[in-house]
């Protein structure tokens, strides 16, 4: 009866931190749409959170923000398309329009922060943020990144 009873207090301490991510992750998104999107939208990215594209002539430019699962970071993928869209394996027409980073080849797609695929990125943390502050930290770095990834030429 005692392990039934440490298993059932274990789950309940499990979900009571899964809600407590879940509201930071709220937290985070909220500050990024208020801090991160309009530099994008500056840089002619469109789109809506989490997914966000620059039409070029020649090609498309694909950015997608994924969280971590557990909670406490995300990622920014980056990618690069043609400029008429995606065509599936399995045959289907994805527009330019609608097109997301994860529609890319992995192998074809980078993060925030990396030269390859290979390559890691940054993972963005807000795990320890307890104010508005520090969320507005996170995309201050975000937005940091975006512009040295760009001085590099990295991503065009």
């Amino acid at each position: 009866m005692r392990s039934i009873r440490f298993l059932y207090i274990f789950e309940l301490n499990d979900v009571k931190e899964n809600l407590m991510l879940s509201q930071q992750r709220k937290d985070m998104i909220t500050i990024l749409k208020r801090e991160v999107v309009p530099y994008l939208r500056s840089q002619q990215f469109q789109g809506s959170f989490p997914h966000f594209r620059r039409l070029q002539s020649d090609q498309i430019d694909l950015i997608t923000f994924q969280f971590n699962r557990h909670g406490g970071s995300f990622i920014i993928e980056l990618a690069q398309a043609s400029a008429a869209g995606f065509q599936t394996y399995w045959g289907e027409q994805i527009t330019p329009q609608k097109m997301t980073a994860h529609d890319v080849d992995v192998d074809a797609r980078r993060r925030l922060g990396s030269h390859s695929s290979y390559e890691d990125g940054i993972w963005f943390s807000y795990e320890s943020a307890q104010s508005e502050q520090d969320y507005i930290r996170v995309a201050q770095q975000v937005i940091a990144s975006f512009e040295q990834d760009v001085s590099h030429g990295a991503k065009k």
